[in-house]
C-alpha cells in the first residue's frame, strides 16, 4: 500500500489512533492518552487534542502527529508522532507534520513547542533547522519498550530536548527572573528572537498555588508552580519522598515570588532544566531531578546548546 490520506482527525478516530499507537508500541508508549480510546475521543472533541493522521485505503492510520492546546497558553506543542514500520519510506511523517503545522497556524500560534528524544539524532538535528532548544529533560524517555523504535540497546532512561520554533514574530512579553538562571535563561532566549522583559523578583510572602501532575507511564510527577508561597516546601517534600525517577518543577514566570520558590527546590536537589517561552499564558522556568541510577547521563546530543545544558546538570549548575 502506497496511497495514503493526510486528514485531521476527529473523535470517530480514537479508537484507530489507539490501534496505530499499539501496532507500532505494543504497551509501552509513554503517553496514557493514546491507550484509552473515550479519553482521547473526549479530547479530541473538546480541541484540547488536535491530530492529524495518514489514513490507508484500508481506513487504518499509518502516521499520526497531535497537538497539545493548554489553556491559555501562548504556543501549543506538538509531538506524539509515529508511523507503522509498514509505511515508512513515504515521508509520511514530514506530511503529518506539514498538515499539523498549517492547522496550528491556522488557529493563530505563532510558534510551537516540541521534544525530540536523543535517542533519534536526525530528528534533532532537523528539529534545528527552524528551532531553537530552550531545555534538555534528562530521563523523561522510559528505558522499557518493545524495540520497535528506540535505536539504542541502552537500558537506561533517555533524555529529549525541549525545542521552540517559531512561525512569525509574537508580542513582547514581560517576566519575572529569578537570579540563579538569569544567565542560562537568557542565553537560550536571546536567539529565539522572542522579546521579553526581565524583571527583577520580589522577596515576598504570599499564599502559594501548586498542582501536582503525575504521569505514571512516563514515570514522570510534576509541580507546576503557579504561585510560589506557603504550600510550596510540603509539595517539594512530597516529590522527593516519591519514587518517581523523573521529577520536574514548572515555575510560571509572571509570579513577583519565584525566587523564592527556586531556592527552595534548589535546596531539595533540583536543578536547571530548560526555559519554555509560552508553555502557558506566560513562560516557565522547568527544574528537574532524576535517579541518576536510572538516567543515560551521556546522551547522544547534536548541538552545542544541548551539550551546555548537559554540562550545566552534570556540574549542578
Amino acid at each position: 500500500m502506497t496511497d495514503y490520506q493526510i486528514s485531521r482527525l476527529d473523535a470517530g478516530h480514537a479508537a484507530e489512533i489507539v490501534d496505530c499507537f499499539r501496532r507500532v508500541y505494543g504497551s509501552s508508549y509513554a503517553n496514557e492518552l493514546f491507550y484509552d480510546e473515550a479519553a482521547l475521543a473526549r479530547a479530541l472533541a473538546a480541541g484540547i487534542v488536535g491530530s492529524v493522521g495518514a489514513i490507508g485505503r484500508d481506513g487504518r492510520i499509518f502516521g499520526h502527529m497531535a497537538m497539545t492546546r493548554h489553556p491559555q497558553a501562548v504556543f501549543t506543542e506538538l509531538g506524539n508522532t509515529v508511523v507503522d514500520p509498514e509505511a515508512r519510506g513515504h515521508g509520511l511523517a514530514w506530511q503529518v507534520g506539514s498538515a499539523l503545522s498549517a492547522w496550528c497556524r491556522e488557529l493563530g500560534y505563532r510558534g510551537f513547542l516540541h521534544y525530540p528524544t536523543t535517542d533519534h539524532h536526525i530528528m534533532q538535528r532537523r528539529s534545528l533547522e527552524r528551532g531553537f532548544e530552550t531545555g534538555l529533560m534528562l530521563g523523561y524517555i522510559p528505558a522499557e519498550t518493545d524495540g520497535k523504535v528506540r535505536t539504542t540497546a541502552s537500558a537506561l532512561r533517555q533524555a529529549a530536548t525541549v525545542v521552540f520554533e517559531p512561525y512569525e514574530a509574537s508580542p513582547m512579553v514581560s517576566c519575572y527572573l529569578p537570579e540563579r538562571f538569569a544567565g542560562q535563561v537568557r542565553s537560550l532566549a536571546e536567539p529565539t528572537g522572542l522579546v521579553r522583559t526581565w524583571l527583577p523578583v520580589e522577596n515576598r510572602a504570599q499564599r502559594g498555588h501548586v498542582d501536582v501532575r503525575r504521569f505514571p507511564r512516563r514515570g514522570l510527577e510534576r509541580l507546576e508552580v503557579r504561585r510560589s508561597g506557603d504550600k510550596l516546601d510540603a509539595a517539594l517534600n512530597g516529590l522527593v519522598s516519591g519514587s518517581a525517577p523523573c521529577q520536574q518543577v514548572d515555575f510560571l514566570l509572571d509570579d513577583a515570588a519565584v525566587g523564592l520558590g527556586v531556592e527552595l527546590a534548589v535546596a531539595s536537589g533540583f536543578r536547571f532544566c530548560g526555559w519554555l517561552p509560552g508553555y502557558r499564558a506566560t513562560d516557565v522556568l522547568r527544574l528537574q531531578r532524576v535517579d541518576e541510577q536510572q538516567t543515560d547521563l551521556a546522551p547522544r546530543l547534536e548541538s552545542p546548546v544541548a551539550r551546555s545544558l548537559l554540562d550545566h546538570y552534570l556540574r549542578g549548575t
